[in-house]
């Protein structure tokens, strides 16, 4: 869904590319981790406005790939790597809300499994046939960065606010989990339609 505004916020972004022009994009994917080690260690000392900051640097993981694009970089290991540290990313980014106790592992452990499935489903469909895309379902990685964004916000605003003895973040953390669920159930239903 969002990845169909991935063209425009590269426009945005584009103009930054050339000041990047003698740097490998594996130097950018690595240094793309860095936002996300941030939210983490910002989220275990609850510093909620600055894990917040971190979060949306971690928009600039776009950079490396449109380096590699833009100055001919593009390489099978650059992809592998790109897609390996978003797996670390994700398990910052989510687990982080579970190590400073604002949600609960019976919430965290699944969403992150539903949050690797719903990548892995899509990797291991196109490898087994290229000419199928896999990018489709509800809800996908860039979805699920800004629902995250939403949940630490609304908890910052609204600490206290429960129902049914959940906090929000464990509401909106459940909200974006039965998401994933039914995004890895799309997918596996497309790749048995497909291949």
């Amino acid at each position: 869904m969002l990845s169909a505004y991935k063209p425009t916020a590269e426009k945005y972004l584009r103009p930054f590319i050339q000041y990047f022009s003698k740097v490998s994009p594996n130097t950018l994917t690595l240094l793309g981790s860095i936002p996300p080690v941030l939210f983490f260690v910002f989220m275990i000392y609850h510093w909620y406005i600055l894990a917040l900051i971190a979060l949306v640097g971690n928009g600039l993981d776009m950079l490396d790939g449109m380096v590699a694009r833009k100055y001919h970089k593009v390489t099978q290991f650059g992809g592998f790597l790109d897609s390996t540290m978003d797996r670390v990313a994700d398990f910052l980014i989510i687990t982080a809300f579970a190590f400073a106790h604002i949600v609960s592992w019976k919430i965290v452990a699944p969403f992150l499994l539903f949050a690797y499935l719903t990548s892995y489903v899509r990797s291991r469909g196109e490898l087994a046939n290229p000419k199928v895309s896999f990018a489709m379902g509800i809800i996908e990685r860039p979805e699920r960065l800004v629902l995250v964004f939403v949940t630490l916000t609304l908890y910052i605003i609204f600490p206290s606010a429960t129902f049914m003895e959940l906090n929000i973040a464990s509401i909106i953390f459940i909200f974006i989990l039965l998401l994933s669920f039914y995004t890895v159930f799309q997918r596996i239903a497309h790749a048995y339609k497909n291949l």
